[in-house]
């Protein structure tokens, strides 16, 4: 019996209880410091989903796999940063269902997003993959997704422990200490 083909579309406010469900997919995705900057127990996610369809510069994609719910993913016209005049589509939050990989969904769902980005006249999508993720950031290679640049991350609390006491801010701007000046020994002195 052939296989019936995946297919995306654009969700719906009505789809809000399906996409909640791909949502809880994600609880299993990266490690433990990924999921510390993306966590993924929002009390009101399906909320935020709402939100995100019905905004102007957002889609949110659901694919089905037959008339079951397969996999979605969270699309943005963004700017890479402040003073950028480009725009990129931002893929995000790109969830398959167990049991529905390696069937054409995360093609479905990008195949969306190339659509996305040719009816808002954009040239490039950009995808997040974490580290963690070997099998996802091949299937982005493969899909002609070169690496861009490596963000890093820490704790506002471990970066202040780390830069030292000498580094508080003052009125909201960090001032570096200035370094004892030790005397220095002269050539051929032994300092003590």
């Amino acid at each position: 019996m052939p296989r019936t083909p995946v297919r995306a579309r654009a969700a719906t406010v009505a789809d809000v209880p399906l996409l909640v469900g791909l949502w809880r997919e994600l609880r299993q995705v990266g490690a433990r410091a990924e999921r510390a900057v993306n966590p993924l127990s929002i009390p009101d996610i399906g909320v935020c989903l709402a939100e995100a369809i019905e905004s102007a510069d957002c889609r949110v994609v659901l694919a089905h796999d037959g008339d079951e719910p397969a996999g979605m993913a969270v699309l943005r016209d963004v700017r890479p940063d402040p003073l950028s005049s480009q725009r990129l589509v931002q893929v995000s939050h790109v969830v398959v269902a167990p049991g529905k990989r390696r069937r054409g969904v995360g093609h479905a769902l990008l195949a969306a997003a190339a659509d996305f980005a040719d009816e808002r006249q954009i040239e490039h999508l950009v995808a997040g993959v974490y580290p963690s993720l070997r099998d996802a950031s091949r299937f982005y290679a493969r899909l002609g997704f070169a690496p861009m640049l490596v963000q890093r991350v820490a704790p506002v609390p471990v970066l202040r422990r780390r830069l030292g006491n000498g580094f508080a801010p003052a009125f909201g701007v960090l001032r570096r200490p200035v370094p004892a000046q030790r005397p220095r020994a002269r050539l051929g002195e032994r300092a003590e």
